[in-house]
């Protein structure tokens, strides 16, 4: 009995959440879109890809080559290779960080294909 009582105020705020997100002018919807895929691919996505990286391929190795450094490593080493990639330009990293984003563009896309 006490599951309806606290759903309704989390019901109540998503929808005036979506509402207010709707209400906005296009182009700050798209940067708003935008932002939060940022986020999610950069805080979401190494977790997902770390955890899918240890079901099926087993443990992180950073540098299979470096005799010196750790060799392996957990979800922060991953996620600290992550943001290195990133800043170091590497066209794989930014695909992934674009990644969400590009998803969301080909289900609008695909949508708006369907409609027709």
């Amino acid at each position: 009995m006490l599951i309806p009582v606290l759903c309704r105020p989390v019901s109540n705020a998503l929808t005036s959440t979506w509402r207010r997100y709707r209400s906005l002018p296009p182009m700050q919807r798209e940067f708003v879109t935008f932002g939060l895929m940022l986020l999610v691919a950069l805080t979401i996505l190494p977790l997902a890809i770390w955890g899918a990286g240890q079901v099926f391929l087993g443990d992180y190795l950073r540098d299979p080559g470096d005799p010196v450094a750790a060799r392996h490593g957990g979800p922060f080493a991953l996620f600290a290779d992550y943001l290195t990639g990133i800043f170091r330009g590497s066209p794989g990293y930014w695909f992934v960080l674009l990644g969400p984003y590009l998803l969301v563009l080909t289900f609008r896309l695909g949508r708006r294909l369907a409609k027709t």
